[in-house]
């Protein structure tokens, strides 16, 4: 006779399994991240300057990648478009930003735009703090 797993059996390995994960997932995600192999003196040297503090003892940290999309949000908003919260996907992860242009005489102007925006907010708060964050992952 063939003897099968007990529904609570199963139950509890899927919960016991699902815990390890819920405690193991956030303890990875907040290990810092070294940049020393990444990057040179001169890249670290001629990033922006919350980059450049982000990056100089080598260690990009959960707290310095969050700090890094807000500041990158900020930019966004001060130029008139609306991001989402940051930390979208989880922790130190970036954020959603939904831009309409209904009304605009020339949409692709404005899309033109809004993407040379984004590029510049993003090169100077976060390009080198995000790439050196998730480069292990």
């Amino acid at each position: 006779m063939k003897r099968r797993p007990r529904p609570l059996t199963v139950v509890a390995g899927v919960l016991l399994a699902l815990a390890v994960l819920y405690l193991t997932v956030p303890a990875i995600l907040m290990r810092p991240r070294q940049t020393e192999a990444l990057f040179t003196a001169e890249d670290v040297g001629t990033a922006p300057e919350a980059q450049r503090r982000a990056l100089a003892d080598g260690v990009v940290t959960l707290a310095e990648m969050e700090a890094a999309w807000e500041a990158e949000r900020t930019c966004l908003q001060g130029a008139g478009y609306s991001p989402g919260r940051a930390g979208v996907d989880g922790p130190g992860t970036g954020f959603t930003i939904e831009v309409d242009y209904t009304g605009e005489a020339d949409s692709a102007a404005a899309d033109r735009e809004f993407d040379r925006t984004y590029r510049r907010c993003h090169a100077t708060h976060t390009e080198l703090v995000a790439h050196a964050y998730f480069w292990g992952r």
